[in-house]
């Protein structure tokens, strides 16, 4: 084998194995890419929640349960959430999820919480309060109207 002919033996040899890696290359951006653009698992779950009045829930923590995971969000002041993993706004896995929201209690004026629920014991569990949701897009806006408590059933 002369000098010409190694010559063009190693050009077809980096060609080859070039184009290999070309092609590796393309296959590893583009998984990478559908990785971070949001097409896994996870949705983002945020919404509002609110009495029958508009009056905004603004404190307590919204729990989104089925038989596999636990996850909630905090509430603003505003009646606000979003939902994580965790930390809020993360995104959860795409389910069917039972609703529910704790830690809804009045405060005293020092920001100490009683016992005396801000809203009907039917929402304060996953079992009771009737409110179910399929999350599948890919962002879900979620508006939750609760019901103040009775008032012979304000203590917790």
């Amino acid at each position: 084998m002369d000098k010409m002919e190694r010559l063009l033996l190693y050009r077809n040899v980096y060609y080859k194995l070039g184009d290999d890696f070309m092609k590796l290359s393309f296959y590893i951006f583009a998984l990478i890419f559908l990785m971070l653009s949001g097409c896994g698992n996870k949705v983002k779950v945020a919404g509002r929640v609110t009495f029958s009045d508009g009056e905004p829930l603004n404190t307590g923590r919204v729990v989104f349960e089925n038989d596999q995971f636990y996850y909630y969000g905090n509430l603003q002041k505003d009646g606000t959430f979003s939902v994580g993993v965790y930390k809020d706004g993360e995104g959860i896995p795409r389910g069917k999820y039972r609703v529910a929201i704790e830690y809804a209690f009045v405060t005293t004026p020092e920001g100490q919480p009683t016992e005396q629920l801000l809203i009907a014991e039917k929402h304060v569990s996953t079992k009771t309060s009737g409110l179910e949701y399929d999350i599948q897009e890919r962002t879900t806006n979620i508006h939750i109207t609760v019901e103040k408590p009775e008032p012979q059933n304000r203590k917790r």
